[in-house]
């Protein structure tokens, strides 16, 4: 469903009002957060979604990947996990299902994060997901929400699984492209949450189904700023523009759509190094609003947790607006 659409219903629904309902549906975060006591809050979430690669095991180890990063997004520790399974049961065999749920657990062992049981059901189409719980500290949560002007945009992993995605459904991956989108959506965030937790931290969300600009209208709007892109600094697939010139990415248009009045896109932009930036992502890295001062910092120590393609790819400004007094969350540069 389109971000927009879906911002529509999510108001529309009836509530229960809280006080110790820390996050809420209104700011489009990762995942909710609900406070227990005045030292522990309870952050939930659940996703799911198609198989985007052949191997069951593989596509486990991504999906729990995928799953577990919103509770890491806030800053949160991941405690427990439900998977959330419906498959045609007279098509998939039963050992398929096996090394599905055997290649999640393996990602939940990696974290320590225990399998408390989950969901089954047959139908004709595929879904695999899980529901994850954690806790965190009610004054330690980072949300989209907070994103202080002056600080710098960190981005830590690479753009273009949408386009690798369907070059993959076409034949069109080599064997090293296929092991380093692989790779990638199987990298669990968490470390990459450890090392910026330790550093100050104004604003944070992961980058998933809305693409890195549809994630970042959220920052930008819920704190009045613009976020200023830098496109040449954004890390991305090796040969992802090769790749865009034969293949795009699917389900470009939603999210395109979404940003679409709230970006202004600087002269010398092309529309491949623009496509990237709304495509949608599965399993994508954090973006995360850092202090100026301590960002290079930052992004040394990620590089040295194993978050290689960690960048800085932007800052955050004082809003914009266009002539007719519009806001422009999000400015773009080529350079």
């Amino acid at each position: 469903m389109s971000p927009a659409r879906l911002a529509g219903i999510l108001q529309k629904l009836p509530r229960v009002v809280t006080p110790d309902l820390l996050v809420d549906m209104d700011t489009m975060d990762d995942a909710g957060v609900f406070r227990l006591s005045p030292d522990l809050a309870l952050v939930q979430t659940v996703d799911f979604f198609q198989p985007i690669v052949n191997d069951p095991k593989t596509f486990g180890r991504i999906v729990a990947a995928n799953s577990l990063s919103d509770v890491w997004a806030m800053g949160g520790r991941a405690l427990t996990a439900m998977n959330v399974l419906a498959y045609p049961a007279r098509r998939l065999p039963v050992e398929a299902i096996e090394q599905l749920l055997i290649g999640a657990s393996e990602k939940l062992a990696e974290c320590g994060v225990v399998l408390v049981g989950g969901h089954t059901m047959e139908q004709q189409e595929f879904l695999y997901g899980l529901s994850v719980t954690g806790v965190v500290h009610p004054d330690k949560i980072l949300t989209n929400a907070r994103a202080q002007v002056g600080h710098h945009l960190i981005l830590t992993k690479p753009l273009g699984v949408g386009v690798y995605s369907e070059a993959f459904a076409k034949d069109g991956l080599t064997e090293t492209q296929y092991s380093e989108w692989v790779a990638s959506m199987e990298r669990l965030n968490l470390y990459a949450s450890e090392v910026l937790q330790h550093h100050a931290v104004s604003a944070m969300t992961d980058v998933t189904g809305f693409g890195l600009l549809g994630h970042a209208l959220a920052i930008a709007r819920n704190a009045q700023v613009t976020l200023r892109f830098h496109a040449c600094a954004i890390p991305s697939f090796t040969g992802v523009f090769e790749l865009m010139s034969r293949f795009t990415a699917p389900r470009i248009s939603e999210p395109r759509q979404y940003v679409e009045p709230f970006v202004q896109r600087a002269s010398g932009l092309t529309e491949d190094r623009y496509d990237l930036l709304v495509e949608p992502q599965t399993s994508g890295g954090l973006l995360a609003a850092v202090s100026h001062a301590e960002s290079a910092r930052a992004v040394a120590e990620l590089t040295d947790a194993g978050e290689r393609n960690s960048a800085i790819i932007g800052e955050v400004v004082p809003l914009q607006r266009d002539e007719q007094g519009r806001p422009l969350f999000l400015s773009v540069f080529a350079s």
